[in-house]
């Protein structure tokens, strides 16, 4: 009998030990990436250290690169999730029309991604990181100008405007060439600047270049005084971010769904501004901004 009791204990511990490897076997550490600018940065340090407190294991691979890179990097499974914004799927992977919808193109990027890549879209925060027109106070107040259709008028009057805009801006269908045929006018090429994401914001600032290309969610915007000019044709497309992730890892962790939809419900277009001010204009770092955040929402100790 005793013998019995001892090899029932031997089998019980060996099969415990059994399914504990195969567990750690099917569940791989959640690699997180992110592009390599403030926003970005920011969300995915925060995902990180959330996901870290919630007792999953994660491995940091933020600030990997833009878009043309880190698509490819989820699909083969080189990275597992980053947050990704509705607007970029649909015009540069799905190479769609214009929606200035919200619902509609989460939905339709959503329905893209779980069809064609197996990759699943997570709730979308209610932030809009769109493409915006900027100009200084002083400058809106001298030429009138309030509307994108208010800047396409005075240059088409013969007016020069010294534009500043991203690379992607002068390439991409969402930027400069569909925005001078939908309101009819035309930047002088000869009057561009083509500069990094960021620098247009000191270049505007410095009186370098009359308008400026930025984004909804900046927290320079309001730091350093400037007007954005109202889309009134609507012309850019929504872009709002959620958490990517692919539809594998949400299987082998059947909670990480919930968890993460957790974050991009907290997450307005004011709170991202703020966000992003607090990196971009009080030197804080992305790791800091998110630990921060994360803590006054009770989301860490």
């Amino acid at each position: 009998m005793k013998k019995n009791i001892i090899i029932i204990l031997v089998v019980v511990i060996a099969l415990f030990s059994i399914g504990c490897s195969a567990k750690d076997s099917e569940l791989p550490a959640i690699k997180v990436s992110s592009k390599a600018w403030t926003e970005q940065l920011t969300l995915g340090s925060m995902t990180l250290q959330y996901l870290e407190a919630k007792g999953y294991e994660v491995e940091d691979r933020t600030g990997l690169g833009e878009t043309p890179m880190l698509r490819p990097a989820i699909q083969s499974g080189e990275i597992d999730l980053y947050w990704e914004y509705t607007g970029t799927t649909l015009m540069v992977n799905m190479k769609s029309d214009v929606v200035t919808d919200s619902k509609e193109c989460y939905e339709m990027v959503k329905k893209w991604d779980a069809e064609t890549n197996n990759i699943t879209w997570l709730d979308p925060a209610n932030a809009n990181n769109t493409y915006i027109l900027m100009v200084r106070e002083d400058f809106a107040k001298e030429k009138n100008l309030a509307t994108v259709s208010e800047l396409a008028d005075y240059i088409k009057a013969g007016n020069e405007i010294r534009l500043g805009a991203g690379i992607e801006f002068v390439e991409r269908p969402d930027g400069i060439k569909g925005l001078e045929t939908l309101y009819d006018f035309k930047f002088d090429r000869d009057l561009l600047s083509s500069m990094a994401i960021g620098i247009t914001y000191e270049a505007l600032k410095n009186g370098q270049v009359d308008v400026a290309m930025g984004f909804g969610t900046d927290g320079r915007i309001i730091s350093m005084n400037f007007n954005v000019l109202e889309d009134n044709l609507k012309f850019f497309p929504v872009y709002n971010p959620a958490p990517i992730v692919r539809s594998e890892i949400l299987e082998q962790y059947p909670d990480l769904e919930s968890d993460l939809n957790k974050l991009p419900a907290l997450l307005t277009g004011e709170v991202l501004q703020e966000l992003n001010r607090r990196v971009d204009v009080d030197g804080l770092e992305p790791e800091e901004a998110a630990e921060e955040f994360l803590r006054a929402n009770g989301l860490i100790d």
